[in-house]
């Protein structure tokens, strides 16, 4: 069964503990990285700066304490492969909604590419649903 690295667990731990639920689930049964949860000041504007995230401090998700945004990749696919990207986004949101309906997570999950996003560089992402 696979389990998180250091690095992901650390990640992981920084970001909303419906978040933490949802993961830990995908985890049982693909191996992932989880790339990046909480983000400092420095680090999103870094990104930002790079082009790699459209917000600045603080308006992104990854800047609440605890993160109410993730960016998770399976540790064995090609980054470039969509047609995976799209199983794997369609895998972690049928996780999330089964443990929604069990009552184990409050929130919903949205995944970057739910709105057609085909960028590569966004597929990563996944939020915890704030409707507004």
């Amino acid at each position: 069964m696979p389990h998180f690295s250091k690095e992901s667990q650390q990640q992981i731990n920084t970001c909303h503990h419906d978040m933490q639920a949802i993961f830990k689930a995908v985890e049982h049964e693909i191996d992932c990285e989880v790339r990046c949860g909480h983000r400092t000041r420095t680090e999103q504007e870094r990104r930002f700066a790079k082009g790699e995230s459209g917000f600045h401090w603080p308006e992104s998700l990854h800047n609440e304490k605890p993160s109410m945004a993730v960016d998770v990749i399976p540790a064995d696919m090609d980054p470039k492969d969509v047609d995976r990207w799209h199983w794997f986004g369609g895998y972690v949101k049928g996780v999330a909604d089964r443990l929604y309906a069990e009552g184990v997570v409050s929130h919903r999950l949205h995944w970057a590419g739910d709105k057609g996003d085909q960028e590569l560089s966004k597929l990563p992402h996944f939020e915890i649903y704030m409707p507004h």
